[in-house]
């Protein structure tokens, strides 16, 4: 497995110092891309491929850089993408889309939920270095809790030299390692130590970090060193390696003012021997058990602080205590080994467990169609983790089909601009690797498009370049047309028929759990196809003829518009149970699948049917069969071939095509179906 590991610069840095240690392990599968530094030459040692490239400054000319970058993938065959920083996120997040490289982040900061920012959570997955990091994107960036993975920063025993405690004190030195900005809170560790040196003049403090970051805080700290006159007692030892600084180090002490997002100086000392006085902020408190493995103190606290060092370096039996804690904490919950065990493991989930979404917002008939697409893409990838992106109404279908992980509803008004853009940023997060669009409008195209997958699959229609992988538009049948789209990914429809999963029986309604010799009638189709209904009184006498004539009852069902089409006929019979109106969504599919058989026009009811292998007569007129049903042993089509059938109309004054068909005609099929 080859991996690319992506950072602003290479100079001093807990990041840089990450990287340099994974190219020890990861040696020449790894590639480094950065914006160079006086790191490079150890990345090259590890034998690991360094690529400079400008990836650290935010500045909208940087977005060149995302054609280089996609070359160096393609050319290194790289399979995980690992972006450690929000511009290197940016670039690499695009630079994998349409490649087979899959990009994941370690969130290194607490960022602030900016715009800018969000790169950093559309990983597939995102590494935090603590619990504190990882808490900040689920509330604030609102990232999907599965996606997040805890990697603490690790040392290498065998790097640091553990020196006694006691042995330490004699040295007379605090230190202070990390970078010149106002966030390290440099300013309140010199207060701290202006009134420590009255008590003790043979202290020395040094500060090892970078003070170019900086430089008006830089000349703040010196003059605030002058105004205490202890030019005489602090250094800045500018950039310096972390192992040499703590080698004759008595204390470390890390000021900080902000929310750490990890803290690896203090896990360095740790490992050195040195004990440890930190801010109680951020992840520094996950770390430091406060009294056991280092000190706490209040940030910005200058008396807590004093305190804090003066009870360390005045008392070496607690001193010795600390270190020895922290030492075995180290050994225990920060090694290299066991770290990169896990990020290794991390990439190669990331690989093999594709996330794919599934778009389908209608119709209900149309979403029953999908099933066997549905089963064979589970059967293609069965570690995927797959989700259906549907209307709100219809996600209770799904909460129990195996054949995928979530459902995502949305409401019917999806294609209004400013919903469309809401959708695609929600999805944008979920970084899926796969989006077939099933549904085929523009809208769908749009949301697939704005999500940013690696790949898309579908037909090839308005703006067809909306899509990665498409194929040119033609009238099908509903499978047949899936299975098109499903060859692009490698997937073959294998069961070419409508079945539903293993259903419970808790959701049938209690008027109907106790009968058999159940006929349904199905007594409208949706709101925009008022030309697919049968006529009213054509049911009322198709009612008539059932319970007169046959053992069977009639079960009426539909929505609340068919409630108020059957309060209008004359359906008064104790062999008739009008369920219309009083069903959910999924009680009406055990509602179907109790009847013998099911007499519906071209709606969704149809589908169910043959989906729960219930015998069904589907009464056609404006819609052809042959493009909206598959082939089924229990399906029976009527319907009259005039001049103008099949228009597709929505409306239409004289509906003839649905006239022709009479009750008389369905009632000599339904008892032919019985008799067999």
């Amino acid at each position: 497995m080859k991996v690319l590991q992506i950072l602003p610069k290479l100079d001093i840095g807990g990041v840089e110092k990450t990287v340099v240690d994974l190219a020890s392990y990861f040696k020449d599968k790894m590639i480094v891309v950065s914006g160079g530094g006086r790191l490079v030459e150890e990345i090259k040692k590890q034998k690991a491929t360094h690529y400079k490239l400008s990836v650290y400054k935010k500045s909208p000319l940087s977005l060149f850089a995302i054609k280089k970058l996609k070359k160096i993938i393609e050319r290194e065959k790289i399979e995980i993408v690992h972006a450690r920083s929000r511009v290197p996120g940016w670039l690499s997040f695009f630079a994998t889309r349409g490649t087979d490289s899959f990009f994941i982040t370690t969130a290194h900061g607490k960022y602030r939920p900016h715009f800018f920012s969000q790169v950093m959570g559309w990983g597939k997955a995102v590494i935090c270095p603590s619990q504190v990091i990882a808490r900040h994107l689920i509330e604030n960036f609102k990232i999907n809790e599965d996606k997040i993975h805890i990697v603490p920063r690790w040392v290498k025993l065998d790097d640091y030299k553990f020196v006694d405690p006691k042995k330490r004190l004699s040295f007379s030195t605090i230190v202070g390692i990390g970078r010149i900005t106002p966030s390290k809170g440099w300013e309140y560790l010199i207060k701290a130590f202006h009134k420590i040196i009255r008590l003790n003049p043979y202290l020395k403090l040094k500060i090892a970090g970078d003070t170019s970051i900086k430089p008006d805080y830089f000349r703040y700290l010196k003059n605030l060193i002058n105004r205490f006159s202890l030019n005489y007692y602090v250094e800045f030892l500018g950039f310096k390696e972390t192992q040499k600084v703590l080698e004759k180090a008595s204390l470390l002490v890390a000021p900080s003012v902000i929310e750490e997002a990890f803290g690896r100086v203090v896990i360095e000392g740790f490992a050195s021997g040195v004990p440890v006085v930190a801010s109680k902020c951020g992840a520094l408190c996950e770390i430091i058990e406060d009294g056991k493995t280092g000190l706490l103190v209040p940030s910005k606290d200058v008396d807590a602080l004093q305190e804090a060092i003066l009870k360390v370096l005045n008392n070496p039996p607690f001193a010795q205590d600390l270190a020895y804690n922290a030492y075995e904490e180290v050994k225990k919950r920060y090694s290299f080994k066991e770290a990169v065990k896990k990020i290794e493991k991390i990439y190669y989930e990331v690989k093999e467990k594709l996330n794919i979404l599934i778009i389908k917002f209608s119709s209900l008939g149309d979403l029953i169609l999908i099933i066997p697409s549905l089963k064979a893409i589970r059967e293609k990838f069965p570690k995927a983790r797959i989700t259906l992106l549907t209307l709100r109404r219809y996600v209770s279908l799904f909460y129990e089909c195996p054949y995928i992980d979530k459902v995502i509803g949305v409401d019917k008004n999806y294609k209004k601009l400013k919903n469309l853009l809401r959708i695609s940023f929600s999805l944008l997060k979920e970084n899926y690797d796969y989006i077939i669009d099933f549904q085929n409008n523009l809208a769908s195209h749009l949301i697939a498009f704005l999500s940013f997958p690696r790949y898309s699959f579908g037909y090839k229609r308005k703006l067809g370049f909306l899509l990665t992988k498409r194929i040119k538009w033609k009238k099908e049948a509903p499978l047949e047309s899936q299975q098109k789209i499903l060859s692009l990914l490698g997937v073959e429809i294998k069961e070419k028929r409508l079945r539903f999963w293993e259903l419970k029986e808790e959701f049938i309604p209690s008027v109907l759990k106790n009968k058999n010799n159940l006929i349904g009638i199905n007594v409208s189709a949706s709101d925009l196809w008022e030309t697919k209904n049968w006529p009213p009184e054509y049911i009322e006498k198709l009612t008539r003829l059932i319970v007169t004539s046959l053992s069977y009852e009639v079960v009426l069902i539909g929505d609340e518009k068919s409630l108020k089409i059957t309060r209008r006929l004359n359906l008064n019979h104790p062999k008739v149970i009008n369920l219309c109106g009083r069903t959910t969504l999924k009680e009406l599919i055990y509602v179907i699948k109790k009847l013998n058989l099911l007499i519906t026009p071209d709606s969704a009811p149809l589908h169910m049917a043959l989906a729960l292998e219930i015998p069904v007569i589907g009464l056609f007129g404006p819609t052809n069969p042959s493009r909206h049903i598959e082939k089924n042993e229990n399906l029976f089509v009527i319907f009259k071939k005039l001049d103008c059938s099949f228009c597709y109309r929505h409306k239409c004054k004289k509906k003839e095509c649905m006239k022709r068909i009479s009750p008389q005609e369905v009632f000599k099929m339904i008892k032919k179906i019985l008799k067999k």
